[in-house]
């Protein structure tokens, strides 16, 4: 506690001392003379192409960088306080986290139904809750199933996270903040090396201490480090059709928040007496490239992710290591013709290591794909954009010690979509899709002896979905509705008990529901708002254990969600700047742990607040509170009765109350 306030207070007097520099009077943000923000053309940058958001057939969200800092999200985990429909639940640790969109959980957390892409480049399932890359510029979801562009996993739709590349934006930014949590601080600069060729590093870390103490001992637990360094390089020479970029980065997260609370104990925070702890670390290294061609863009990305996992649970070690290359080779075409479209070639390779409980697992996998998208705009009020994508994937996998294994099996799926849009009027745009995804079959990686399987078939999902958008002539009011009915056959989770999970197929499930969004910026007021109502439900249970759970909720699949965030500027005159205050609204409906609906979490708020004084000059001093209402709420549970604990859960982190500055020059 005490390391907090002290950390608290040197961020302060930082920030003040800063003050002396605020002589410039305040450079507003850009409005129209009627006060509003004009946001101008927005695009889908998950289309792989040039593509407007209001005539995109599809639901799409966009928050920007300077939303996500003023809400305190600091980790792609933290996205669901504010995306309507997104829920992101840490089950056991951050590299196992549960993301939910669409009633489509990820149940088999090495291969989710939720992909997150950083600047075009696919993410290990193990650092998708991964704190933001340096020079974040916006995020990006993409509701429902996209496995015509995406491929395998996509079923519950794409996250996009897209950074500001060297030679775009300021010189030197940074940022410190302290609570009484922790502490973050973060930097980025960048230098001109020649004739179109820039280069930036950023450095960031963010320290969460314990906050949770264990029975008997007192010790303190629950808290985690994370680092990040990110080294790039980039060519692009002005008026040159050659954009070309290199990225190196290093991550690294020691954390001892694999901690659990006998039901009993929640409100005190008491963690169970047996050692959890990890170490990740993960190097990622990319290389982007596009050249304008004119009539259209071609595209190379190639990335690397090399992680390591050092990991101890309930006092038994189960280490892991995965490498994976993907490669991605397409061509787009310039907007303005009769038809727009992306056609594209698609490779990874994955080599996964487990040792665990006695046994010692390797699969290699290699996977292949073809692709193409294409919209017809056959009058200026009809778009028909139609979309495949071609995948076959191989698995050898073997395995010694306590479970024997050697394997080798292959599959294929064609995920093609259909879809409808027509502007009913300048502003307002109705659409209609059809679309589908996949999860490739494999072996399960969490092998022990009492698995009744150590395989299992692919899923494939449907979707349906219409909606309706609008969004104002000059940006400043957005909305949209859609309703989307699913179903997924040879539906894929985890079951057994939670030592000894393995994979399988559990038969049908089927989502449904309905999803509103609204995004106001007009005379000084900030208003973003949506709500998700659905369910996901076994509509067809069948796994090998002969088991029925028919009729059940989908486990981490709430029925209902919602977020609102509203801020006000307040020009202070006289160059002293703005204030902005702020509060944040986030609802998750009641969750099951488990197939069985046995264990759960009811429904909770969660509320954030703050203000923000923007001094003018790219610099913002802000005070924040998150969890303000010090909600207990736990994102995971067991039986653990063969320890003898009874039901134990994961806790949610508690109230965090700070202060941070942030600047560019």
């Amino acid at each position: 506690m005490m390391r907090s306030l002290l950390n608290t207070a040197c961020v302060a007097a930082l920030a003040f001392g800063s003050l002396a520099f605020a002589a410039t009077p305040l450079e507003a943000r850009d409005r129209s003379a009627g006060g509003e923000l004009d946001l101008g053309t927005i695009f889908v940058r998950g289309a792989k192409r040039p593509q407007e958001a209001l005539s995109f057939p599809g639901a799409v969200a966009e928050v920007d960088a300077s939303e996500l800092q003023a809400r305190e999200v600091r980790n792609i985990a933290d996205l669901d306080r504010v995306f309507p429909g997104l829920t992101v639940d840490t089950r056991s640790a951050r590299v196992y986290s549960n993301f939910t969109l669409r009633g489509q959980s990820s149940l088999d957390y090495y291969n989710p139904s939720v992909q997150v892409y950083v600047d075009g480049l696919p993410q290990d399932p193990a650092v998708l809750a991964q704190m933001f890359p340096g020079a974040l510029e916006n995020v990006e979801v993409l509701y429902g199933p996209q496995g015509s562009l995406y491929g395998r996993g996509a079923v519950g739709g794409v996250i996009n996270v897209t950074t500001t590349k060297p030679g775009d934006g300021a010189p030197f930014s940074w940022s410190a903040g302290g609570s009484d949590q922790g502490y973050q601080a973060q930097m980025r600069g960048q230098v001109q090396l020649g004739d179109g060729l820039w280069a930036d590093l950023s450095l960031a870390r963010d320290d969460a201490e314990d906050d949770l103490d264990v029975m008997g001992t007192g010790e303190d637990v629950g808290g985690t480090v994370e680092d990040r360094a990110q080294l790039r390089l980039r060519y692009a020479p002005e008026g040159s059709p050659l954009d070309i970029m290199l990225s190196a980065a290093r991550n690294r997260i020691d954390s001892s928040e694999e901690q659990f609370v006998k039901g009993t104990e929640l409100s005190g925070r008491k963690a169970v007496p047996f050692p959890s702890d990890y170490i990740q670390d993960t190097d990622s290294y990319g290389l982007t490239a596009d050249y304008d061609l004119g009539w259209g863009k071609l595209s190379l990305l190639t990335g690397y992710q090399d992680r390591s996992l050092d990991r101890t649970i309930f006092g038994s070690d189960t280490p892991e290591w995965q490498k994976t290359l993907t490669q991605e080779l397409r061509l787009s075409s310039a907007t303005g013709g009769p038809v727009d479209y992306v056609i594209g070639l698609f490779y990874s390779h994955t080599k996964f290591h487990r040792d665990a409980y006695g046994a010692s697992t390797l699969q290699k996998t290699d996977s292949y794909a073809a692709f193409g998208d294409l919209t017809w705009h056959a009058t200026d009020r009809l778009d028909v954009t139609a979309g495949a994508r071609w995948d076959y994937e191989k698995t050898d996998a073997t395995a010694t010690g306590a479970v024997t294994l050697d394997g080798s099996d292959d599959w294929s799926a064609l995920s093609p979509k259909l879809g409808v849009s027509y502007a009913l009027a300048p502003d307002w745009q109705a659409y209609g899709i059809v679309s589908s995804g996949f999860k490739a079959g494999g072996f399960t990686r969490t092998l022990t002896p009492s698995n009744i399987s150590y395989t299992y078939d692919p899923a494939t999902t449907w979707n349906g979905e219409a909606g309706l958008k609008y969004r104002s002539g000059d940006g400043s009011v957005e909305a949209s509705v859609a309703a989307y009915y699913s179903v997924t056959d040879d539906y894929q989770m985890f079951v057994g008990p939670a030592a000894s999970q393995y994979l399988q197929n559990v038969g049908e499930v089927t989502a449904k529901g309905i999803d509103a969004r609204l995004r106001v910026n007009r005379g000084g007021w900030g208003v973003t708002g949506g709500a998700t109502w659905g369910s996901s439900r076994f509509t067809g249970y069948d796994d090998a254990s002969g088991t029925d759970h028919d009729g059940n909720d989908v486990p981490y699949a709430p029925d209902f969600t919602a977020r609102l965030a509203v801020d006000y500027t307040h020009d202070l005159g006289h160059g002293r700047g703005s204030l902005i205050p702020r509060m944040g609204l986030s609802y998750q409906g009641k969750v099951w742990f488990d197939e069985t609906n046995s264990l759960g979490q009811g429904g909770y708020w969660l509320v954030d607040a703050g203000l923000a004084w923007d001094m003018g000059q790219d610099r913002v001093l802000d005070l924040y509170a998150t969890n303000l209402t010090d909600e207990t709420y736990a994102s995971y549970g067991f039986d653990a009765s063969g320890y003898g604990l009874g039901d134990v859960y994961q806790l949610g982190r508690g109230r965090e109350v700070g202060i941070r500055f942030t600047q560019s020059f």
